[in-house]
């Protein structure tokens, strides 16, 4: 119905119209109680009979009714008037962000205020549960006074299983998301594209709304536009639209880096939370106030780069490791120089001859300039090819090729170094100068030790051993080789926590390892990480571990690994500074298998299951079938109760990994938390059979089933056995939870008081 001046509801009466669209009138009227002017909004009378309707204006009023915030439109009343459901919110006075649109783009200084606000309101709607769903200009209101209101919560929902879900190819796709007539090209332009494709949405569909929604501000365009839904549809689920800096080339390209990975086609390589994009727009917000005010410390735009992997173009194709090796140098030598930013080694090495895109690279590994080349090698001769290209166009900033004796590849590193920070920030050139030494000089040496860190960091027992035969080697070459050293001692931690060997066997050589690296190199970031592993493998003193590990990052703020790790160690304690390190290493390290599944190792150690799942699940994207990906899953799902599903993805893991202990037990365990006693039974034997026959078994293998069968006395004697061998947190990380609950039992509180868990 059509309301006229001076009509009362209740106590509220119709000043004037304000607006009408396809989901609702609105008008201004009077609280006579109050003595206040409020918004009142009813449902057009064309649909106060359609049941979806209501039900989308019913959705509304709880969703506003949960919320109380600043900047989210308020809800003072509900009622009906006629057999109509009306809402009374607070009265607005100002435009909406699509009518500021029409005369063009924003100011990049008001859009950050804005998006800082819209955050803001987003992060308190998805902390409550709720998904916008509809997030675009025309429900994003600006006041007079400079505040952004967040409007129309009809669609939202709270995250979950999606029920009755409109799909974009459903006939009522019009009615549910068109607001007025001619804007539903308009609204589903804003849309994610697992909201196109009709998947399950989380918080992270909002964001990508957002991003859509920044980057019409920043350029006053959209980015997925066409003439039609079908075509703004393959826009939105195949097309990558020009960056934000193509479009307005004032804008920074960090901000335009952030738009990228927020409008990311899988929601994983999106930001996880409104939190994670407001930081990252108050450190551009910070960076431009210090320029603008010309303090003292205020410096340009951060410059930002990638390693890739140089192509091996030599006939042997096991020259592989010199190239990555080489690739992996000018990784950490540009990582050393304060003021650039460098993309981890492990994530630039996922597009290993791949045909991605250029930009794509940058928009993934969210960088300005990427360093990509060829290694082609005959002999002693070298020629290394290297180039430098500009994300955002394409075009090369540098390029060179070296034609040298392979005893000059130190030199040219430095050349390529000093050429890359030449070009992308000459500042930093003094800076050169204060680089560490080489740590060795000897260039077979250093081949080996290259070869020998590409062999450990396929994890397999056979290649560890050759990996050791490399370090071994290049010791002998170079008995002052630091590195080498870190190298043989991490050898040794990694194979005595997969069980391959007994800690009698790994403790001794990789103690005696790292205490070489320290004489050699004290303040080498690999040796504190080396020293810290050690410690963490083979106890007894927990909290060295700790202390190396964060003198590791300390050195190297930018290692993934070293967050990694600490989180894992501080997980066995539930410490809360767990999650902030697993997110750190992720962020440093978007693309690594390891990081993610360790992430999700530790997570689970403090009891933060959803997240780890979600970890487990990246791995596992990212490299299906990735072992301990599998395991992180299995013990988060064993965790949850999914019983069935634990077991499945346990007789995955051990058919792909039956030669690891460690993995059987696991299985063990879970056939035993499961009610499958029989089955957990004849993994113990078969381990059994196994140590009989030789093999080393550790005793936190039988730990773990023991755990499951909940049989006491075997855990005491389990216990005991795994204290003396080698009391770091390995089995305290496996047994998890599980052994949480016997902390009361005497002699296990005992066992755990003697080696400091």
């Amino acid at each position: 119905m059509t309301l006229s001046s001076g009509t009362r509801l209740g106590h509220y009466e119709i000043v004037a119209p304000l607006g009408s669209g396809g989901m609702g009138d609105v008008y201004r009227a009077r609280d006579t109680r109050l003595d206040r002017t409020v918004a009142i909004k009813m449902l057009p009378a064309h649909l106060s009979s359609n049941l979806e309707a209501q039900q989308r204006f019913q959705r509304e009023a709880r969703a506003i009714s949960s919320l109380n915030h600043p900047h989210i439109c308020h809800l003072y009343d509900v009622g009906a008037a006629d057999g109509v459901n009306y809402l009374v919110m607070e009265f607005l006075e100002g435009e909406t962000l699509a009518k500021r649109l029409e005369r063009g783009r924003v100011e990049f200084e008001q859009l950050l205020i804005v998006a800082l606000q819209i955050l803001d309101a987003l992060d308190k709607a998805h902390r409550t549960g709720l998904v916008h769903r509809d997030l675009k200009p025309a429900n994003i209101f600006l006041t007079q006074d400079g505040h952004a209101k967040l409007l129309d919560f009809g669609l939202a929902k709270n995250a979950g299983p999606r029920q009755n879900e409109i799909r974009p190819d459903s006939p009522t796709v019009t009615d549910a998301y068109v607001t007025s007539p001619g804007l539903a090209v308009g609204t589903i332009a804003y849309m994610s594209p697992e909201q196109a494709r009709g998947d399950n949405l989380d918080a992270r569909s909002d964001l990508f709304s957002f991003g859509v929604v920044l980057y019409e501000m920043a350029t006053g365009r959209r980015p997925f536009g066409g003439s039609t839904s079908a075509v703004i549809f393959d826009s939105i689920l195949n097309r990558q639209p020009q960056s934000v800096t193509e479009g307005n080339p004032s804008i920074p390209a960090a901000f335009s880096s952030i738009v990228a990975r927020l409008m990311a086609k899988n929601p994983h390589e999106r930001y996880q939370s409104a939190r994670e994009v407001t930081d990252a727009l108050q450190e551009i917000q910070r960076n431009r106030h210090l320029e603008s005010s010309g303090k003292t410390g205020a410096r340009r735009r951060i410059p930002s780069i990638a390693v890739l992997p140089f192509t091996n173009l030599s006939a042997d194709h096991d020259n592989d490791y010199f190239s990555d090796g080489l690739s992996e140098d000018l990784t950490t030598a540009l990582a050393r120089l304060h003021g650039l930013q460098v993309a981890s080694r492990t994530s630039a090495f996922r597009f290993r001859g791949g045909n991605t895109d250029i930009r794509e690279i940058g928009r993934q590994l969210n960088v300005e300039a990427v360093l990509e080349g060829s290694v082609r090698r005959s002999g002693k001769r070298l020629r290394i090819s290297a180039e430098l290209i500009n994300i955002s166009d394409g075009y090369h900033l540098w390029s060179e090729r070296y034609d040298r004796e392979i005893t000059d590849i130190f030199e040219i590193q430095d050349e390529i170094t000093a050429a890359i920070v030449k070009t992308l920030e000459p500042t930093l050139l003094g800076q050169q100068s204060s680089l560490p030494r080489r740590h060795s000089e000897n260039i077979a040496a250093y081949e080996l030790y290259l070869k020998g860190r590409a062999l450990w960091s396929l994890r397999s027992e056979s290649n560890l051993r050759a990996s050791i035969e490399c370090f071994r080697a290049a010791i002998d070459l170079d008995p002052d080789y630091a590195l080498v050293h870190t190298g043989l001692a991490d050898s040794f931690c990694i194979l005595a926590i997969y069980g391959y060997i007994p800690p009698s066997e790994g403790r001794p050589r990789a103690e005696a390892a790292v205490q070489k690296a320290m004489a050699l190199a004290p303040d080498l970031t690999e040796m504190h990480f080396s020293m810290g592993l050690a410690t963490a493998v083979f106890g007894p003193y927990p909290a060295n571990a700790e202390i190396h590990f964060r003198k590791a990052i300390e050195l190297d703020p930018r290692s993934s690994v070293a967050h990694a790790y600490l989180g894992l160690h501080l997980s066995v304690r539930c410490d809360a500074e767990t999650v902030p390190l697993v997110r750190k290493a992720m962020e440093l390290d978007p693309l690594s298998p390891f990081i993610h599944a360790a992430g999700a190792l530790a997570l689970y150690g403090a009891d933060r299951n959803d997240e780890g799942l979600q970890c487990a699940e990246r791995a596992l994207e990212l490299q299906p079938n990735y072992i301990i990906g599998l395991w992180a899953k299995q013990r988060i799902i064993a965790g949850l109760g999914r019983w069935d599903e634990a077991i499945e993805i346990g007789e995955r893991l051990v058919s792909l990994a039956r030669h690891a202990a460690i993995f059987v037990s696991e299985l063990g365990m879970t056939y035993a938390l499961s009610g499958q006693r029989d089955k957990a039974l004849a993994i113990r034997r078969e381990l059994l059979l196994r140590r009989d026959a030789g093999e080393y078994i550790s005793p936190a293998g039988f730990l773990l089933i023991d755990l499951g069968l909940s049989d006491v006395e075997s855990i005491h004697r389990d216990l005991s056995k795994y204290a003396e061998e080698a009391p770091g947190w390995a089995g305290a990380l496996g047994a998890g939870v599980y052994l949480a609950k016997f902390r009361t039992d005497p002699a296990i509180a005992e066992v755990f008081h003697k080696v400091g868990w």
